[in-house]
C-alpha cells in the first residue's frame, strides 16, 4: 500500500537527540514535562511518546482526553498534565486516565469540582495566574478579587491542589524575564491563599523560556516545540524531527508569457518547466504559501509559483534540467544537503511554522523515518 501523494517523515532519533540537547541546556535537576498536545505538535503521540519515555521522560502534556488515552494505551505510566481549561464532561472522561487539570479559575474550578462530584474522585488542579499578562485563564491577581478567587478554590473539596502555573505570551527575553518575577512573587502568595501545601509545584516555562531565561524554570519546565526542533530560543543543536514530502506528478514546458494557476498571479518570463506536486491546501498546506514558499527537488531550492489549487501545486524546476516525473519534493525538511526550514515557513505564511505542520498531522498519512534514511 502507498503511502499516498504526499505524507509526513517523523525523525525519531531528531526527537531522542533534542530531549538530551534541552536536558543539557536546563540541567538535570530541573524537571522535564514532555509537551504531546496537538496529537504531538503533530508529529504523532504515537511515534513520540515511546521516544519520551525511552528517554525517562516521566511528565507529559496533553490538551485532549484522546491523547491521555492513548498515553495510557502506550503504556505511560507517569503524569499527564492538561495544559488548557477544559469542559466538565471532559474532565470527568479523564478522571480515569488520572489527569491533572488545568484550573482557569474560580468559576472554572467549580466546574472541576462538580466533576469530582460526579465521579466521586478528588480531581488534581494546577491553578493557573495571570503573572505573565496572558489574561486567557489565568487568576488576576492585581485587586483583591483574584485573592478571593484563589482562597475560594482552596476551599472546594473536590480539589487537590497539586501546582500553580502561568503561560508566557511573547518569546521575548526581556519580556520572560519580567513575567516570570512577578510570577515569582503571586505563586508564593497563591500557595498561601490555596491551603499553604508546601509542595505546591510552580511552573510557567515553555521551550522558549526555559532554553533562555533560567530564573523562568521553577519546579518544572514545559518542553513542546524544542522537542521537535523548533524553537527561537538561542540554543544549538536542535535538530528539525519533521520532513513534509511529495513527488512530481508531471512536468510540462510552457513558453515566455504564460500565465501561472489560479487568477494569473503568475507570469513567467522565459520558457519554464514547471513540475506539478499533488499537494495543496486542502492537505494543510496553505494558500497564503502560493507564490511563496519554496520546494527542493534533487537537494535544489525551488519556488512554488502558483497561487495553489486544492489538492495540487506548481513548482518551477527550469533550474533542475534533471528532474523527472516520480522525483521526491521535500516542502519541510531537508533533502540532498537542501533545507527548507521553520523559519521558511513563517517567512512565507507570515505565521507560526506550528500552524502549517500541525495540520499537516491531521491530514496526512504519517511513518517514522530510520536514521539510515536521513543520511
Amino acid at each position: 500500500m502507498t503511502l499516498g501523494p504526499g505524507w509526513i517523515e517523523v525523525d525519531l532519533d531528531a526527537i531522542a537527540h533534542n530531549v538530551e540537547v534541552v536536558r543539557k541546556a536546563i540541567g538535570s535537576a530541573t524537571p522535564l514535562c514532555g509537551v504531546v498536545k496537538a496529537d504531538a505538535y503533530g508529529h504523532g503521540v504515537d511515534l513520540v511518546l515511546p521516544v519520551l519515555m525511552n528517554a525517562g521522560v516521566t511528565a507529559i502534556g496533553v490538551t485532549s482526553n484522546e491523547e491521555a488515552s492513548r498515553a495510557r494505551g502506550l503504556g505511560f505510566r507517569g503524569r499527564i498534565m492538561r495544559l488548557r481549561t477544559a469542559l466538565r464532561d471532559e474532565i470527568e472522561d479523564a478522571v480515569s486516565a488520572g489527569v491533572e487539570e488545568w484550573a482557569g479559575g474560580l468559576a472554572h474550578a467549580r466546574e472541576i469540582d462538580a466533576a469530582a462530584r460526579a465521579t466521586g474522585r478528588r480531581i488534581p488542579v494546577h491553578v493557573s495566574l495571570n503573572s505573565t499578562g496572558l489574561s486567557r485563564d489565568g487568576v488576576e491577581l492585581g485587586g483583591g478579587r483574584g485573592r478571593a478567587e484563589l482562597a475560594g478554590i482552596g476551599e472546594l473539596a473536590g480539589l487537590q491542589p497539586i501546582g500553580v502555573c502561568s503561560h508566557f505570551p511573547c518569546e521575548d527575553e526581556a519580556d520572560v524575564a519580567a513575567g516570570a518575577e512577578v510570577f515569582r512573587a503571586q505563586s508564593a502568595e497563591a500557595v498561601g491563599l490555596l491551603g499553604g501545601a508546601p509542595d505546591l509545584e510552580r511552573h510557567c516555562a515553555t521551550s522558549y523560556a526555559a532554553l533562555t531565561v533560567a530564573s523562568s524554570r521553577f519546579d518544572l519546565v514545559r518542553v513542546g516545540a524544542a522537542l521537535y526542533g523548533d524553537t527561537a530560543a538561542p540554543v544549538s543543536g536542535l535538530r528539525p524531527a519533521l520532513r513534509l514530502v511529495s513527488r512530481i506528478a508531471a512536468i510540462n514546458t510552457y513558453p515566455a508569457g504564460s500565465t501561472v494557476g489560479y487568477d494569473r498571479t503568475h507570469r513567467i518570463a522565459d520558457a519554464a518547466r514547471l513540475a506539478v506536486v499533488p499537494l495543496g491546501y486542502a492537505d494543510g498546506f496553505h494558500r497564503v504559501l502560493g507564490g511563496r514558499a519554496h520546494a527542493l527537488v534533487r537537494g535544489q531550492r525551488v519556488p512554488v509559483v502558483d497561487r495553489l489549487a486544492m489538492n495540487s501545486l506548481v513548482l518551477d524546476v527550469t533550474a533542475v534540467p534533471e528532474a523527472r516525473i516520480a522525483d521526491e519534493v521535500v516542502l519541510a525538511g531537508e533533502q540532498d544537503g537542501g533545507a527548507i526550514l521553520a523559519r521558511d515557513l513563517e517567512e512565507a505564511s507570515g505565521q507560526i511554522a506550528a500552524d502549517l505542520y500541525t495540520a499537516w498531522g491531521r491530514l496526512l498519512p504519517r511513518r517514522a523515518r530510520a536514521e539510515r534514511e536521513a543520511t
